[in-house]
């Protein structure tokens, strides 16, 4: 108003203006096991306040995950952002920790008792299988086998062990026992009974040798004979009772028996002194004409000669 009482009116701006950032905070750093959920309804939300806009802030995230020592071993760096009505933001940061410290679980195959010839090998008795919670399927299954000393070198305890390895270099391991026995006896095979002349060889090596085969063992080398005479009517006929003895790697031992009959079926070879011609007054005896001589075959020197006269007038 002025001085004379007229009246003025003017018009006063106010411009309001939002520039405050909004107030975010960021869920707690977490540790979690590569198996565990990682969204942020299990490991957190961020929340934010704003001086203007409450409720109505925008919050969104993402992530960038960082290699670590392992493929299921890693860090996320989940960046959370907070955006109010007039486009003023704020952001937080998250750590999440992701580790694979859980070995794989391993399942041997069963125990089994098996025959020294058969296949021990892992495609005849059995694999082992595993499972984890972050390598599905777990492929580096690997075994090593103990071997304990049984009866004999063909039985034996074998101890396989089975270890699995995750991808993270978690392992674990079960055993497997495998008992190996030889209950498969060698087949002993003799050699044909004979029948020799008394001056014949009689070794082995000329009459037969017994062999011998077996499932676990081969060659079979431990094979042996003894020989038991048994008397018949004269000194050059006889009866060898041959026993072959086979013994495989101190687990069994067998026998078979050969028979060689010996026989003396060949006459002395006799030679007569010369024929002589005497007078009635000479001494007629073997001692002055001259004695036989006679070779046997079996029997050396012939001592048995002896002879009768037949006179012709």
């Amino acid at each position: 108003m002025d001085v004379c009482g007229n009246q003025r009116t003017g018009l006063n701006s106010i411009t309001v203006e939002d520039t405050t950032r909004p107030v975010i905070t960021c869920p707690a750093d977490v540790q979690v096991e590569c198996d565990e959920n990682l969204d942020p309804a299990t490991l957190g939300e961020a929340t934010a306040t704003d001086n203007c806009t409450d409720p109505g802030t925008d919050i969104s995230y993402s992530d960038t995950q960082l290699p670590g020592s392992c493929p299921n071993s890693y860090t996320i760096e989940r960046t959370w952002t907070a955006v109010d009505e007039c486009g003023n933001q704020s952001t937080c940061l998250q750590i999440i920790t992701v580790e694979d410290t859980t070995p794989p679980v391993i399942t041997c195959p069963s125990d089994v008792t098996a025959e020294c010839s058969d296949d021990l090998s892992p495609a005849s008795l059995g694999e082992a299988t595993a499972t984890d919670n972050c390598t599905d399927p777990v492929t580096d299954i690997s075994y090593s086998d103990n071997q304990l000393p049984g009866s004999c070198p063909n039985s034996y305890t074998i101890e396989r062990t089975w270890t699995a390895v995750d991808e993270c270099r978690n392992s674990s391991n079960c055993v497997q026992i495998i008992i190996v026995e030889d209950t498969t006896p060698p087949v002993v095979t003799c050699p044909a009974d004979v029948q020799v002349e008394c001056d014949e060889n009689l070794d082995p090596a000329s009459l037969g040798e017994a062999t011998a085969t077996d499932n676990c063992t081969d060659p079979v080398t431990d094979i042996s004979y003894s020989d038991n005479q048994l008397p018949c009517s004269c000194p050059n006929r006889f009866s060898i009772d041959r026993t072959w003895t086979v013994v495989v790697e101190s687990c069994y031992q067998l026998t078979c028996l050969q028979v060689i009959t010996v026989e003396d079926t060949t006459p002395p070879v006799i030679t007569c002194p010369s024929d002589v011609t005497a007078e009635c007054s000479d001494d007629l005896s073997p001692a002055s004409l001259g004695e036989a001589t006679a070779t046997d075959n079996c029997t050396d020197p012939v001592t048995e000669i002896s002879y009768s006269d037949n006179q012709i007038p």
